[in-house]
Parts: C-alpha cells; sequence; structure tokens
C-alpha cells in the first residue's frame, strides 16, 4: 500500500494515544506522520475546521489530500502512512470494519476516564471526564 502523509490531532495527556503515536513514530523513517498536539496551549483546532470538543471525543486527522479522518479511518491512515497498513486491513472487512468502527467509539466516549487526565497540566474544562 501506498505510503502519503497523514497530519494526526492527537492528545499528548492521553496515554494510551501517546503510545500509539511513539509506535508509529519509530515506523514512520519517511517522516509521513505530522503529529500536532490537542493539548499543547496553542492548540486551536478552528485551523482544522474542528472545536476542541470534536478533537478531544475522537482521534482526528487529514489526509494527504485534505481529506478529514475521524476515529478508525484515523488509525488506518496512520498505519498506512508508515508502512504497516497491512496490519490493519483486517479492520476494513465488511461487518468487523462497523464492529471495530462502533469499538472505537465506544472507548473514544471513556477514553479520558480511562487515561486518568491529571487536572494539574490542563487549565481548562478540556481534560476532565465527560459523564458517560
Amino acid at each position: 500500500m501506498k505510503q502519503s502523509t497523514v497530519t494526526v490531532l492527537f492528545d499528548s495527556l492521553c496515554p494510551v494515544c501517546s503510545s500509539e503515536v511513539r509506535l508509529l513514530k519509530r515506523f514512520d523513517g519517511n517522516d509521513n506522520l505530522k503529529m500536532v498536539d490537542i493539548a499543547a496551549k496553542d492548540f486551536d483546532p478552528s485551523r482544522y475546521g474542528l472545536s476542541v470538543e470534536e478533537c478531544v471525543g475522537s482521534m482526528r486527522g487529514i489526509d494527504a489530500s485534505g481529506r478529514a479522518l475521524d476515529g478508525m479511518d484515523t488509525i488506518r491512515a496512520m498505519y498506512s502512512a508508515v508502512g504497516l497498513g497491512w496490519l490493519m486491513t483486517w479492520t476494513r472487512m465488511p461487518v468487523i470494519c462497523q464492529v471495530c468502527d462502533w469499538g472505537y467509539r465506544c472507548f473514544a466516549k471513556i477514553r479520558p476516564r480511562f487515561s486518568r487526565f491529571d487536572p494539574s497540566q490542563c487549565d481548562t474544562d478540556r481534560c476532565r471526564p465527560k459523564a458517560l
């Protein structure tokens, strides 16, 4: 599968997200992943046509053609960008794709709780877990 650049909006305050990003960056020999930390004080979601809530609620990305990505589509694009797209091929199969997408959406809803954000690292309500 052809590798292309993907801009990924990730949350460095999330240990799961940060671990995935670190892992994929190790395989990113061609610098195809452009990481944008949504927890950075200077992060402006409007630059990507998004709100803070949209960025916190799901992993977002932009592919090389400028197409907005969300959730599992972002993850699939990240793996493809570093040459590991074959690992995610099974998540594109009919029915399995729907299950994986649903599973990601469930995880995204609980991610702030699972991640145990440290409120002292954030000076706004954006990193506080939302009620389920």
